[in-house]
């Protein structure tokens, strides 16, 4: 058969056509940007009206920036948050999935429903050669953090978590305090010493850590002495660690080290989640102010290297169903500015200021011997509800900003009537992470309302959370809408192996 010149052409011209679309692709493929610094910021509990609640009340009360940063990024969008055990996750769940891109069972870090290991972004970006860092408000192996390096069946298995970060190859941790177990006797000291044994350096404190240097081969950064969870951001006191200042530290010494190379670095508000088993508005609200902090300085080093640097910022679940409106649609957020301390502050001033001391201690050596004279006993009489009123005014606006309707008021003294007359316990209001006086948790309620933010439940809900990206090649997740997606998305712009071990 012949082939004539006018076929030979033809077939020849398809054939520079297809080979040259080709190489144009891989060209512009070649050409596409790599995330070399990417930040990973979780709001634990964050959920949208979270979010936009926060945002209301800072141009309401001036407490805060009129605009949440990331909320207004160039990339903003909603995930699910459900995991292979619930539709309701919890955050070992929720950050297993934020993580390593797969559900799996409640209570569960690392592995996978039938229990195998499955690795994750930061082991991605280890092994791609990137530094890697994670930093958060609460304790360094409480379950977000966690699932950024630990591998256990149950969330609680904190002596074991602390091991697997001892063990890591994670360059910068950060957080309040280590976690123990009670069971083991095993203290947050122990745990302190046992990264030392392994060459790592810790520190305590912004004051000891905010000149950690480069030359370190792993740091750990604590918040202070033996604690598991910084301050909330409303009670914060002049010296106390902020989540920004690991951040600072992070940044300094992620960048330090690998600035050829990259980094990813994993940031958790740990305590908006805490706020909102509290159904603590004002708390939440600076929780959300506090990450939104953080992220200013991740700004910061975004503005240095704007074509280098990817920001990802979501949450693992909403917590506590917050509603926003009242009534006959009325938001009053401007209410909320009498409230100047956390729901936890306030029992503990209040506590301290009207209920009975504790019983007398033994004194003498080993123990001692007898109790204290009764004459040296101090003496306690209960408050009188002007007093009680007087408090919740000044502390949380009531009678003032706030109006208290007569029905109310009777509901409220009949609470100050039992918090003096039931037997001890009787009163408490228990959160996951808290015991408050039932009067301060219920008038912390009632200011909530009184301002439009009303909560469904002190726990998590099964709400979507939002998805807020700025950087290289953040238009990649407008389509992103489950958040095991997301480390899958931030892998292949930076260039991760997400072939481990799986």
């Amino acid at each position: 058969m012949r082939i004539t010149f006018r076929c030979l052409y033809l077939v020849l011209t398809m054939i520079f056509m297809v080979s040259n679309t080709h190489s144009s692709y891989a060209k512009r493929a070649k050409k596409e940007p790599q995330a070399k610094y990417v930040f990973y910021l979780i709001g634990d509990g964050m959920g949208i009206n979270e979010v936009a609640g926060a945002e209301l009340y800072n141009q309401a009360t001036g407490k805060g920036p009129d605009q949440v940063n990331f909320r207004h990024f160039p990339v903003v969008t909603f995930v699910n948050t459900f995991s292979a055990s619930s539709l309701v996750t919890d955050s070992a769940a929720g950050g297993t999935a934020l993580s390593t891109g797969t559900r799996t069972y409640n209570g569960a870090l690392g592995v996978d429903s039938d229990r195998n290991y499955i690795s994750n972004i930061a082991e991605w970006a280890k092994a791609s050669g990137a530094g890697v860092g994670v930093a958060t408000s609460v304790g360094i192996n409480h379950a977000t953090p966690a699932s950024f390096y630990a591998h256990v069946n149950d969330r609680n298995s904190y002596d074991a978590i602390s091991r697997q970060l001892i063990s890591s190859n994670i360059d910068f941790a950060a957080g309040a305090g280590f976690l123990t177990e009670r069971k083991t006797g095993l203290d947050a000291v122990f745990y302190e010493q046992e990264a030392r044994g392994e060459g790592i350096k810790v520190f305590h404190g912004v004051e000891d850590f905010k000149n950690v240097s480069t030359s370190y081969d792993r740091v750990i950064c604590l918040g202070g002495e033996n604690i598991g969870e910084l301050p909330y951001a409303v009670d914060r006191k002049e010296g106390d660690t902020a989540l920004s200042d690991f951040v600072s530290t992070g940044i300094d010494y992620l960048y330090g080290r690998y600035e050829d190379e990259g980094f990813f670095f994993m940031i958790e508000g740990g305590k908006i989640d805490y706020a909102g088993h509290n159904d603590d508005a004002v708390s939440c609200f600076q929780e959300v102010n506090d990450l939104a902090a953080a992220i200013d300085v991740v700004l910061a080093f975004y503005q240095e290297h704007p074509d280098e640097t990817l920001i990802v910022v979501t949450a693992d679940h909403e917590t506590g169903g917050l509603m926003l409106g009242a009534g006959e649609y009325i938001m009053n957020p401007e209410r909320l500015a009498g409230q100047n301390m956390s729901e936890n502050e306030l029992t503990s001033k209040f506590r301290q200021a009207y209920m009975p001391p504790p019983p007398p201690q033994r004194r003498g050596q080993r123990g001692g011997q007898g109790m204290y004279p009764p004459q040296q006993q101090p003496q306690w009489t209960p408050p009188t509800w002007d007093e009680v009123k007087a408090f919740l005014k000044d502390n949380l606006g009531l009678w003032d900003i706030v109006p208290v309707d007569k029905k109310t008021e009777e509901r409220f003294h009949e609470m100050y009537k039992s918090t003096f007359t039931a037997k001890e316990g009787e009163n408490d209001v228990r959160s996951l992470y808290s015991v408050n006086t039932r009067l301060i948790s219920e008038a912390v309620l009632y200011l909530n309302a009184a301002a439009g933010y009303q909560w469904s439940f002190g726990s998590h809900s099964g709400s979507p959370v939002g998805l807020y990206v700025n950087g290289v090649r953040a238009s990649e997740f407008n389509s992103c809408d489950e958040n095991i997606d997301i480390p899958l998305i931030i892998a292949r712009i930076a260039g991760y192996d997400t072939k481990l071990n799986n």
